[in-house]
C-alpha cells in the first residue's frame, strides 16, 4: 500500500456500507478516471470491519490532485461551463432511463433483458461519476488553495474566513425538500393537499437512503414531517428562515469581501468553491435515486437465484452483472466481506482481500490512534455559532438511523 501512515491522512467513515452501493465510485475513481481526465487519484485504500468502512488517502496528494482539478474545471470559467453542460445532458439521461424503470415489469423479462437493463443502469452510473467525480476531489484542492491564499494575509482568523467564504449560496436538497413540504400547509382543500402530499413522497422518497441502505419513504412519513416542521414555527416563518440561512450566506460573503478588500482572484477562488461545495451535496442526491433502481435489480436477482438481497449487497456491480450471465461466484467468499475486506486502488487497478490477518494488518497500521497522547481535536469547523467558546458532551453519529436519539440539547455533533 502506497500510503505513508506516518503522514497526514484523510479518513471517512466509520460508517455503516454496503458494498454494492459505493462499488460504482470506487470502480471509477480506481480504474476510468485516468483514461478520461488528467490526472488520476492518489492512492487509496477501504477497510471493511463487520459492515462499517474506513476510506483511507494521504491528505497532502488528495489536495494536490484536487488543486489540479479546482484550477482547470473551476477557476477556468470556459472548462467549467463545459463540464457543468455535461451533467445537465446526463440528467436528462438519468430521468429518462428513471420513467423508462418505472414502466418496466421486471417480471416479465428474460434474464438477458435483465441484465442489459441492468447493464444500462451501470454505464449510466459510471457516466455519473466521471463527472461528478470533478467537484468530489476539487473540494479538496479548492479549500486548500483558499486557506493558503487567506493564510498569508489574515492568519489569526483563517478558520472563521474560511467557512464564511465557502458556505454555499444556493439550498441543499434536503433544504429543497423542506421548502416544496411546507409549500403544500398553504392548501386548504383536504382532497388536494392529500395528492400533493402524495406527489411529494414521489419526488422524494429516496431522500434518507445511504450508502449503508435504502428506504421507501410514503405519504405518511412527508405528512407528519410536515406536522413537526409546524409545531415550531407557522409554515411562512420555516420557509422565511431556510431562504434566510442562503440570503444570509450570500451577505456575509459580500460583507466579509468588502472588509478585508479582497481581491478579485480569492473573490473568484472562494466563489466557485462554494459552488463545488453545493454540487457535491446536489451529486449525493442522485446517488440515492439511483440506489433506488439498483435495489429494484437486487430484489428481483434474490427471486430468480439463490442469492439472497443481503448477500447481493456484498458484491461489486460488475459481479452482478456476471450473475445474470450465469457466472458462478464462490458465495463463501461473497460472506466473508460482511466481517473483514479490504481494497486498494492505485495507478488504473484495484486489488481486493477477505483475508482476516490481511484486514486486521492494515486496520492496525492505518486506522489505530493512541487516544492517552492526544489531548486536543483539530479540524475545519462547519458553523462557528455565535459564540467564540461553546462546550457541550460530544455525540460521534455514525449511523442517523439509528444514533440520532442520542443527540440532546446542548450536545456538540461529530460526525
Amino acid at each position: 500500500v502506497n500510503i505513508n501512515p506516518k503522514e497526514e491522512l484523510y479518513k471517512w467513515g466509520p460508517l455503516d456500507v454496503r458494498l454494492i452501493y459505493p462499488s460504482f465510485f470506487i470502480e471509477t475513481l480506481c480504474v476510468h478516471v485516468g483514461k478520461h481526465y488528467p490526472w488520476p487519484w492518489p492512492p487509496n485504500l477501504c477497510i471493511f470491519k463487520n459492515g462499517r468502512a474506513i476510506w483511507v488517502v494521504g491528505n497532502s496528494a488528495l489536495c494536490r490532485t484536487g488543486l489540479k482539478y479546482f484550477k482547470k474545471y473551476f477557476l477556468n470559467l470556459k472548462n467549467y461551463k463545459r463540464h457543468w453542460q455535461k451533467w445537465e445532458n446526463w440528467i436528462k439521461e438519468y430521468e429518462k432511463t428513471a420513467k423508462n424503470l418505472e414502466q418496466t415489469n421486471f417480471k416479465q423479462l428474460i434474464d438477458k433483458e435483465l441484465r442489459e437493463h441492468l447493464k444500462y443502469l451501470y454505464d449510466l452510473e459510471i457516466r455519473f461519476w466521471l463527472i461528478v467525480h470533478v467537484p468530489e476531489i476539487a473540494n479538496w484542492g479548492g479549500e486548500y488553495f483558499l486557506k493558503n491564499k487567506l493564510k498569508k494575509l489574515y492568519s489569526n482568523k483563517i478558520n472563521e474566513y474560511l467557512e464564511i467564504l465557502s458556505a454555499p449560496v444556493k439550498p441543499s436538497f434536503f433544504q429543497q425538500e423542506e421548502l416544496n413540504l411546507l409549500k403544500i400547509a398553504f392548501i386548504k382543500n383536504k382532497a388536494e393537499k392529500q395528492r400533493a402530499l402524495l406527489n411529494h413522497a414521489k419526488n422524494y422518497h429516496w431522500i434518507l437512503n445511504s450508502y449503508g441502505g435504502n428506504r421507501i419513504l410514503k405519504k405518511d412519513y412527508f405528512e407528519n414531517k410536515l406536522k413537526l416542521l409546524l409545531k415550531e414555527k407557522s409554515a411562512k416563518e420555516k420557509i422565511r428562515e431556510i431562504k434566510n440561512i442562503i440570503v444570509n450566506n450570500k451577505k456575509r460573503k459580500e460583507k466579509l469581501a468588502k472588509k478585508l478588500k479582497l481581491s478579485k482572484e480569492i473573490i473568484l477562488i472562494a466563489n466557485q468553491l462554494s459552488q463545488s461545495i453545493w454540487w457535491q451535496d446536489l451529486r449525493k442526491s442522485y446517488i440515492w435515486r439511483m440506489n433506488y433502481y439498483l435495489d429494484k435489480f437486487l430484489k428481483e436477482i434474490e427471486k430468480r437465484t439463490d442469492w439472497n438481497y443481503s448477500q447481493l449487497v456484498w458484491r461489486w456491480a460488475s459481479e452482478l452483472l456476471n450473475i445474470l450471465s450465469g457466472k458462478r461466484v464462490d458465495k463463501k467468499e461473497i460472506l466473508k466481506r460482511k466481517k473483514y475486506y479490504a481494497f486498494y486502488g492505485e495507478k488504473g487497478k484495484i486489488q481486493a482481500s477477505s483475508s482476516l490477518k490481511l484486514v486486521k494488518k492494515l486496520a492496525d497500521i492505518y486506522l489505530k490512534i493512541d487516544i492517552k497522547k492526544t489531548s486536543e481535536l483539530k479540524g475545519l469547523t462547519v458553523s462557528m455559532g455565535k459564540k467564540l467558546k461553546i462546550q457541550g458532551r460530544v455525540k460521534i453519529i455514525q449511523n442517523p438511523f439509528k444514533e440520532v436519539q442520542k443527540m440532546k440539547k446542548g450536545d456538540i455533533l461529530v460526525a
